[in-house]
């Protein structure tokens, strides 16, 4: 490999996000860590920023937002970014740097494809009132924070139990570890170090997001999309009902989308756990369930369902559900 090649491939590396040091990057490209220093000061004088880490655990690391080396993409791979670029754009997600992109894409194509990016960027739209709401930015900056293991700032502004998201900003500092898209918000799992506790934070309420430059070590956590749902459809409510169903759980979903509940196979069939403020409410999507089920919790939950069913009956014998 030449000088020039092994530069290319260098920086790339670094600029993945991972930490690696001069012995591992001597040894991968067959060459001494002399090499691999001297190599890692030419990439520092063309201008990028290559960070040394000390300790044990150190070695050289590019910052995530290093301007990297030309992409040489086949005109298929062009396109499918450009398409990408596009309908991100369409979908009301789109930035100032996706923009630039496209353009520099679009250069790159034939002039038939070019007029077919042009044609899909208006394919999709947004109704007003329904932008996604989320900044792309703080998007990318967290994708990166969580591609380097790097902590992670921001100010979030949480509802309080009222439903107002009029609550007092926190300032969170958080070892990132997914970004879930779940209905239709973005969610982030991370670890919350003033708290000592994994958290589920809504990027639409985060603002002020920076990626430090402090490294964190991988620690062992649940799942995020399982913790993130179970936040979304049950934690945040003030009472949890669950159901066990006789019925798979895809069956379960075309009744209860999992963007609203919780939904895992059993022995028997599956368990629906959902979350509501009103049981008179839960009454209602509990005894539109089409299939046998048990009521697991709340107890409570069954004065509800009676008091609907007297309801109910009312309504079946007079059309009315004012009492005789």
């Amino acid at each position: 490999m030449s000088a020039d090649s092994r530069l290319l491939s260098l920086l790339g590396m670094l600029a993945s996000g991972r930490t690696y040091s001069a012995t591992e990057l001597a040894t991968y490209f067959a060459v001494t860590a002399r090499s691999i220093r001297r190599d890692v000061m030419i990439l520092r004088e063309l201008g990028y920023v290559i960070e040394s880490l000390p300790g044990a655990g150190g070695g050289y690391r590019a910052q995530s937002r290093t301007v990297l080396p030309p992409l040489q993409l086949a005109t298929g791979e062009a396109l499918a970014t450009a398409v990408g670029l596009a309908l991100l754009n369409g979908a009301g997600l789109g930035t100032s740097n996706a923009d630039s992109a496209t353009a520099k894409l679009q250069r790159m194509l034939p002039p038939a494809m070019r007029e077919t990016i042009g044609d899909i960027s208006t394919a999709v739209s947004v109704l007003p009132g329904h932008e996604p709401g989320v900044d792309m930015t703080a998007v990318m900056t967290t994708a990166s924070a969580i591609a380097s293991r790097s902590i992670l700032t921001f100010t979030h502004k949480k509802r309080n139990s009222a439903g107002s998201s009029r609550a007092k900003p926190m300032e969170r500092r958080v070892e990132p570890v997914r970004m879930v898209v779940l209905g239709a918000h973005w969610y982030l799992y991370a670890w919350d170090l003033t708290r000592s506790d994994w958290r589920v934070f809504r990027l639409d309420r985060m603002s002020e997001v920076h990626e430090t430059t402090f490294a964190f070590a991988d620690r062992d956590h649940p799942d995020a999309e399982a913790a993130v749902s179970s936040a979304v459809t049950t934690d945040a409510y003030r009472y949890t009902v669950i159901l066990d169903v006789e019925a798979s759980a895809a069956e379960a979903e075309s009744w209860f989308p999992t963007r609203t509940a919780t939904i895992t196979t059993t022995a028997d069939g599956a368990r629906v756990e959902f979350g509501v403020e009103d049981l008179s409410w839960a009454a209602v999507i509990t005894a539109a369930t089409p299939v046998p089920f048990r009521l697991v919790e709340p107890p409570e939950l069954l004065t509800a369902l009676e008091e609907l069913g007297e309801r109910a009956t009312r309504v079946s014998r007079s059309g009315t559900t004012r009492p005789d």
